[in-house]
């Protein structure tokens, strides 16, 4: 059993899933249902919370899900170009990076997964009740059938003006360079 943190269009999912000897991401990939025990969940309109001891949740209800359990083989792992993005699914912004090979376009990358798409260093803002909500964490699974919108973020830069190079002054008879060694009687 692991612990479940997902974001629903209506609620978050709090609870336990069986994921047997594989991750999590395989789990949400290939069973169209989850049964999660001692599950909590939290209405995003007015925050209230309903215990439930287990409950059947359809994957394709669910928009994200927050990475936990077993991480994959260290063999099979890929080196990888990460791309800052932005998503919008249901009622939730996320921010993160997402990882695809060193020649290949964030959408492309996006667009090729079977359904879930791992973000790391991801950020969901979401509003819960009459409050902004912003969660953390390392990773997230985005359902990329739930997504309306998907973007790369442009990183700031700063522009300076052009500066025209000016000539240097020309140095005061005796003065020492910034370089320069004193001269023994200098002064």
């Amino acid at each position: 059993m692991v612990e479940i943190d997902a974001y629903a269009a209506d609620c978050r999912v709090h609870g336990q899933v069986e994921v047997g000897e594989g991750r999590l991401s395989d789990q949400l990939n290939r069973t169209p249902d989850l049964l999660i025990r001692d599950a909590r969940l939290e209405g995003l309109d007015d925050g209230q919370l309903v215990d439930m001891s287990e409950v059947t949740i359809a994957r394709d209800e669910l928009c994200a899900v927050v990475v936990s359990g077993p991480r994959g083989d260290v063999a099979r792992r890929l080196h990888t170009r990460t791309t800052h993005v932005e998503v919008e699914a249901g009622p939730y912004l996320v921010e993160g990076w997402v990882h695809g090979t060193p020649a290949s376009e964030p959408l492309a990358v996006f667009l090729r997964q079977v359904a879930w798409v791992p973000l790391t260093e991801a950020t969901v803002k979401y509003r819960c009740g009459a409050g902004d909500v912003s969660d953390e964490m390392a990773t997230l699974l985005v359902n990329r059938h739930l997504v309306s919108s998907f973007r790369a973020v442009k990183e700031a830069h700063l522009s300076f003006p052009s500066i025209a190079p000016r000539t240097p002054k020309t140095a005061a008879r005796g003065a020492i360079g910034s370089t320069a060694t004193p001269r023994e009687g200098a002064g």
